[in-house]
C-alpha cells in the first residue's frame, strides 16, 4: 500500500511537471510601473485558464516606441503581447507588424459595444481591421484644491483683486487668473497658514512626448485642427495655435521652474504632495488623490472639465485631449496569437473594472460599465465621491479631442513638442516655434506620402465627426 501511495505521488508530480512543461510562454512588453501590474496579478489565472506562462518586460514610458519598433523591424519575435499607445498603432499595423484580431473576435467576443466611441472606433483600428483591444481610457481632466477654493479669506481676496467670484475656472482666461492668484512664495500665507515652501498656481506635462496635449487643450478649444482637411497643409501654426501657445507661455509663469522636465510622475506628485492649486491630468490622478498612501490632500480634490473658450452665444466650447489611451496588441511574430488574444481579451473584459477602479494602477475607465459601478472605486470615502469623480471624467470624455492615429504620429507629436518647449523656454517666439514645427510636419508628410496621409486623415476626421468628437 505504501509503495502504491509513493507511486501515485510521483505520478502526480510528473504529470504536474509535464503540464508545466507544455505551458505556452508569452512575452509581454509595456511601459514599466503600475500599468503592468494586472499581468502579474492574474498570472495564475492565465496558467489555469489558458495554459499560458507570462514573462513581463517593463520599458520606461518615453522609450517604449523605440524599443518596440526596434524588435518589430528586426522581426525578432521578442514579444507576443504589447501595450501600445494608439499613436504607434497605425505605423505598426501598416508595416504588418501586428496581428489582426477580427478572426479571433468572431470566436470570442471582446464586448466592444460596451467601450466608449473614442477608444472603440479609433484607438484599436487601422485600415478597417481591429488590431488591438482597449486597456486604458485616457482623457485629460482638471483637478483642483476644493478646500482652498472654498476658503472665505481666499474668496474675499480674489473678488477684491479680479472683480468676480472665485470659482472652478471654466475658460482659459479664468484659469490664468486663478493660477496667478494662487501662486505664492515661501513665507507668504495660504488659507491663513504661512507657507514653508513655494506654492504654485498650476503645472503641466513638460516633456516632449506629451507636451503637445497640454497645449492642445487650448488649441482645440480655440477651434484648432491638426491639418486642413482639404489641402492637408499643417494647421498647427494657425491663429488658434499661436494664441494657445501664448496663453501657455503666460501659464508657465505660475509653474515650478523645472516644469519643462515634468512627466506624469512629477506632475502627479506636485499636486498630490500639496504644492500646487490645480493641474490638468489623466483620470488616475483622481483615484490616487483619494488614497492616503499616495496623497497628502485626501478629501480636498475637486474634478471638473478642462477649461474652454466662451462663444458668442455664451456656451463654453471645451475640447480636452485624449492622449495615450493604451491598447493591447499582438505581435505578428507571436508564438501563439490565439492564446495571446485570450490573455488580452481577459484583461480588456473580465478584469477591467477591477483594474481601472484601483489606485494601484494608472488605468482609467473606458467602458460604459466602468462608469456604472461607482461602488467599485473603494479608495473614495463614499460612493457619492466616487460618482462625482466618474461624472467629471465622463463629462470630459464626451467632449474629447482625439489623438491622431496615422503613420508618423509619433514623429509629428515629438517634433511639435520640441518646438513648444523652445517657445516656453524663451528660445523662440510662439509664432516662430509653430512655423518651424509646421515646416517639419510638411516634410514628414511628403516623406510618408501626402496623398495617402490625406486619405487616412480624411477618413479619421469623418469617423470622429460621426462619433460626435469633431465639428
Amino acid at each position: 500500500m505504501k509503495r502504491i501511495t509513493v507511486f501515485l505521488v510521483v505520478l502526480v508530480v510528473l504529470l504536474g511537471a509535464a503540464s508545466w512543461a507544455y505551458a505556452v510562454k508569452l512575452v509581454v512588453v509595456g511601459d514599466a510601473g503600475h500599468n503592468l501590474k494586472p499581468f502579474d496579478w492574474y498570472a495564475q489565472q492565465f496558467k489555469e485558464k489558458f495554459d499560458v506562462e507570462l514573462e513581463v518586460i517593463g520599458v520606461p514610458f518615453g522609450e517604449l516606441y523605440e524599443k518596440e519598433k526596434m524588435e518589430l523591424i528586426g522581426q525578432t519575435g521578442a514579444y507576443d503581447v504589447m501595450i501600445v499607445y494608439p499613436k504607434f498603432l497605425a505605423e505598426f499595423a501598416a508595416n504588418g507588424w501586428l496581428y489582426p484580431l477580427d478572426e479571433f473576435i468572431a470566436q470570442l467576443d471582446p464586448k466592444m459595444d460596451d467601450v466608449t466611441p473614442g477608444y472603440r472606433d479609433f484607438y484599436c483600428k487601422y485600415g478597417g481591421k481591429i488590431y488591438a483591444l482597449p486597456y486604458d481610457g485616457d482623457i485629460l481632466n482638471l483637478y483642483y484644491r476644493k478646500d482652498l477654493l472654498e476658503n472665505e479669506e481666499e474668496k474675499a481676496n480674489f473678488k477684491a483683486k479680479y472683480g468676480y467670484d472665485l470659482k472652478v475656472p471654466e475658460t482659459w482666461e479664468e484659469f490664468l487668473d486663478v493660477a496667478a492668484f494662487f501662486t505664492r512664495k515661501k513665507g507668504e500665507k495660504l488659507a491663513g497658514q504661512v507657507l514653508e515652501r513655494d506654492f504654485y498656481g498650476t503645472a503641466y506635462y513638460g516633456q516632449k512626448d506629451q507636451i503637445f496635449a497640454w497645449w492642445g487643450n487650448i488649441f482645440a478649444s480655440l477651434g484648432g485642427v491638426y491639418f486642413n482637411e482639404e489641402t492637408m497643409e499643417p494647421a498647427i501654426n494657425s491663429e488658434a495655435g499661436i494664441k494657445a501657445l501664448e496663453m501657455m507661455k503666460t501659464m508657465h509663469q505660475y509653474c515650478p521652474q523645472d516644469v519643462l522636465a515634468y512627466g506624469y510622475e512629477e506632475l502627479k506628485d506636485i499636486f498630490l504632495e500639496g504644492d500646487c492649486f490645480m493641474v490638468i491630468q489623466w483620470p488616475c490622478v483622481g483615484k490616487k488623490g483619494a488614497d492616503p498612501a499616495q496623497s497628502k490632500i485626501v478629501g480636498k480634490i475637486g474634478v471638473s472639465h478642462v477649461p474652454g473658450v466662451r462663444r458668442e452665444d455664451g456656451t463654453i466650447y471645451y475640447r480636452p485631449l485624449m492622449p495615450c489611451g493604451r491598447v493591447l496588441a499582438i505581435s505578428a511574430e507571436s508564438r501563439d496569437p490565439w492564446k495571446a488574444y485570450q490573455v488580452i481579451r481577459y484583461l480588456s473584459v473580465e478584469t477591467s473594472l477591477d483594474d481601472v477602479s484601483t489606485a494601484e494602477t494608472g488605468l482609467d475607465p473606458y467602458r460604459y460599465s466602468h462608469f456604472a459601478h461607482p461602488e467599485a472605486y473603494e479608495m473614495f470615502t463614499n460612493v457619492e465621491d466616487a460618482r462625482i469623480y466618474l461624472a467629471g471624467v465622463q463629462k470630459n470624455m464626451e467632449k474629447g479631442y482625439p489623438e491622431m492615429v496615422l503613420p508618423g504620429t509619433v514623429e509629428y507629436e515629438e517634433t511639435l513638442g520640441v518646438e513648444i518647449s523652445r517657445a516656453l523656454s524663451g528660445e523662440k517666439t510662439p509664432k516662430q516655434a509653430l512655423d518651424d514645427a509646421a515646416k517639419m510636419w510638411s516634410e514628414i508628410l511628403n516623406r510618408l506620402g501626402k496623398e495617402n496621409q490625406k486619405k487616412m486623415y480624411q477618413e479619421l476626421v469623418s469617423g470622429w465627426r460621426a462619433a460626435g468628437l469633431w465639428e
